[in-house]
């Protein structure tokens, strides 16, 4: 009996230090999955982070935390704001975040009950702050894209402390509440209708302006082309009658039998009747 159980002693020995051993590097080793960080804390305090994924050590005695390093989505409640001219509006936001640093995160938040809320109080605030000073066509049409930048921009910079960043912000909902729908739907229509007639008017004027320098222009067309036509007339009877003195002076009767030629046309365009002398023809035009 004696001898058995010596002979078991070291088995015994080797199973208690291979469970030892189990113990120890089940305490030592960990894994990070893909899309996680850690940080390791000694006592409360933050020794080291593990940012890539893999098989991680870390001594027995040290607490690991583990935290999503990917994007992740923040859904607000609904918030009753006013914008510049006291509209009430009714407001919900989403936004997608990045924790940057488990370590300060750990140190400063805890967890992500307190995340959340640390972000829904600086973006609640900023939107606040900058709906009221905007009125309402820009928040909803106007400048909605730029107003969301500002508002991240300045949330970002109020969660710096935490290594917490906002990545995309975006309006679920920005609307009026029902029984002041139809006011400031009429308003915005009052507005709208105003701008146009102002638009309406100035390019009647601009219209008006146009029209007149073109009759204006068309009148000096005319007015040049005229005394162009009677300069160039002018000249032309003058040719005619240099022509026509010339033509006398050199047969006399050829010149005769030109005007009675230019005398009958006339009366023959006009239908007349010629009524001669006894010792004349009668003639008649057909």
């Amino acid at each position: 009996m004696k001898t058995i159980f010596q002979n078991s002693k070291p088995n015994i020995i080797l199973f208690i230090i291979a469970i030892f051993i189990f113990i120890l590097a089940n305490s030592s080793l960990f894994i990070i999955k893909e899309g996680e960080q850690a940080s390791a804390f000694l006592f409360g305090k933050p020794k080291r982070d593990y940012t890539e994924s893999g098989l991680k050590t870390k001594y027995p005695w040290e607490r690991v935390i583990k935290v999503d390093k990917r994007l992740l989505l923040y859904n607000a409640r609904e918030m009753t704001l006013q914008e510049k001219t006291k509209k009430k509006l009714l407001v919900d936001y989403f936004c997608l975040f990045k924790i940057d640093n488990p370590k300060t995160f750990f140190t400063k938040v805890v967890d992500m009950n307190k995340a959340n809320h640390r972000i829904d109080d600086h973006i609640s605030s900023d939107i606040a702050a900058i709906l009221g000073e905007n009125i309402f066509e820009d928040i909803v049409t106007n400048n909605r894209q730029g107003l969301l930048d500002t508002i991240k921009s300045s949330s970002n910079h109020g969660l710096d402390d935490i290594d917490i960043s906002i990545k995309f912000l975006s309006f679920n909902r920005v609307e009026l509440p029902d029984e002041n729908k139809k006011a400031v739907f009429s308003d915005m229509i009052a507005d709208r209708q105003k701008i146009t007639d102002g638009y309406l008017a100035e390019g009647q004027k601009l219209k008006d302006s146009i029209v007149s320098h073109a009759n204006f222009r068309a009148d000096d067309i005319v007015a040049t082309a005229r005394k162009n036509a009677e300069a160039i007339k002018g000249s032309a009877d003058s040719t005619r009658l240099a022509m026509l003195n010339k033509a006398y002076a050199k047969s006399k009767d050829l010149f005769h039998m030109y005007n009675e030629v230019e005398t009958f046309k006339k009366v023959y365009a006009n239908n007349t009747e010629w009524i001669l002398p006894q010792d004349k023809l009668l003639i008649i035009p057909k």
